[in-house]
């Protein structure tokens, strides 16, 4: 399994921001770190699916607000090029992508709600 590197996430932050406008810049190196590693770990030491590591990204970047501005936008983008580069990507409307990210950021959704998501809604693409 391959994984997002922190200087790809600090690249697709900068150019989201481009796009869609915001602040640039970090808010918590230490967090973004963190949030990086939680989906390696539960790959590791936990035996996680290319689904739970996905949604692990999801969880931890919306919730470790570690950009000034564009955290659930990176959290997005991030479960999203980890799923291609490994071959799959999430079966879901981008509405429901949306409502996801906006779910995680209000409380509404825990890790394992996020978890369940994913595990119902990675596919493969055909080799």
């Amino acid at each position: 399994m391959e994984f997002i590197l922190k200087a790809t996430v600090l690249h697709m932050h900068a150019r989201g921001i481009d796009q869609y406008g915001g602040l640039h810049g970090l808010r918590d190196d230490g967090g973004l770190e963190s949030a990086l590693m939680a989906a390696e770990n539960r790959f590791y030491y936990e035996d996680g699916s290319l689904a739970i590591c996905a949604a692990t990204y999801a969880f931890h970047l919306c919730q470790a607000h570690a950009f000034l501005d564009g955290n659930k936008r990176i959290a997005a983008t991030a479960f999203d090029a980890f799923l291609r580069l490994n071959g799959a990507y999430l079966d879901a409307t981008n509405q429901e992508v949306i409502d996801l990210i906006f779910s995680i950021a209000s409380n509404v959704m825990n890790r394992s709600d996020v978890e369940a998501f994913f595990v119902e809604r990675v596919r493969y693409y055909p080799s």
